[in-house]
């Protein structure tokens, strides 16, 4: 296994059998062959991001680990499509401090009255080329409404492998996902698509998910840790072991080599004293602040933990 680090920090594009090996490294080599990868096409740039939950609950899909399924009994706040003038200033002041903000609502998809509400919007924003939006499923006129505004970035997780996806979600097919993905990519938006770890994948079913990744182009992936949430259908999982947490980054850093991998929901319940490591494991960037219907950590605590480690944010 020397010679395969050696070879894939020489640029080597490793084979899913090769792949699945990594997770039997001593994380200290996995590690190193991340972090060499990480600095050579990032350098020592960290990226910070950080969303609004825009239209929050009574989500007609079934996603098991999702607090927001109508099909889940979740405590959580349920409100429609917030006030886009409320939504501007809240990104504008974000934007101050991170340099992409992610608008994220529940649902399928927004009706087309909630798209052109969100629009103009964008067309008034100081700074929509940093605005990423999460907001389903997207017909093509309404692609051409949001690139229209000045929206660049589109997020849409797959969450997992094709093979596992049934077991977390029944009404709608991963394939369907597939295509939105293809048709943002096909409307020149950059894509944001990553997934959930810890919800019963296996090894196999993680490194299919960062192959599949790769062979659709996503720019960012958005990679995030399970956190169990009192009423939803796997409430009983328990949370993800942090060495585990920072083999899977490793090894989506090496199969995946160029593209941003940026650290977000779960990344303090389950990596603990260890955060910082994210960046050894071969991550270059992170979510800040709340994950939807869960805290996060303040964007000052994060920022002091960037400087410890000798890195940069990212303007």
């Amino acid at each position: 296994m020397e010679s395969l680090i050696l070879e894939i920090v020489n640029g080597k594009q490793i084979n899913k059998n090769e792949a699945l090996k990594l997770f039997d490294l001593e994380i200290e080599d996995l590690c190193l062959a991340a972090s060499k990868i990480r600095k050579q096409y990032k350098g020592n740039k960290v990226k910070v991001c950080s969303i609004i939950n825009a239209k929050s609950g009574q989500c007609s899909e079934d996603c098991k680990f999702c607090a927001q399924s109508s099909f889940n009994k979740t405590d959580i706040k349920v409100y429609p499509l917030l006030d886009t003038k409320k939504i501007k200033d809240i990104s504008e002041k974000a934007l101050e401090n991170v340099g992409c903000f992610g608008i994220v609502s529940s649902g399928n998809s927004l009706n087309n009255n909630e798209i052109d509400k969100l629009c103009e919007m964008f067309k008034q924003h100081k700074k929509s080329s940093h605005l990423g939006v999460s907001i389903g499923r997207i017909s093509d006129e309404s692609f051409h409404k949001l690139r229209e505004a000045g929206i660049k970035k589109m997020h849409h997780n797959l969450e997992t492998s094709a093979n596992f996806y049934p077991n977390i979600c029944s009404t709608h097919s991963y394939q369907e996902r597939l295509d939105t993905l293809k048709r943002a990519k096909s409307f020149g938006f950059e894509l944001c698509s990553g997934g959930l770890f810890g919800i019963g994948e296996s090894l196999k079913d993680r490194v299919d998910l960062a192959f599949t990744l790769k062979e659709i182009g996503s720019d960012s992936v958005p990679m995030n840790f399970f956190m169990p949430i009192k009423g939803t259908a796997l409430e009983y999982l328990p949370t993800m072991r942090p060495i585990e947490i920072l083999k899977t980054l490793a090894t989506f850093r090496i199969i995946l080599q160029t593209p941003d991998i940026m650290v977000c929901g779960g990344r303090e319940i389950n990596l603990r004293d260890l955060q910082s490591w994210i960046f050894h494991a071969g991550a270059n960037g992170m979510m800040t602040g709340g994950y939807l219907t869960t805290n996060g950590r303040d964007i000052v605590t994060d920022k002091q933990m960037v400087k410890d480690l000798d890195l940069e944010l990212e303007a």
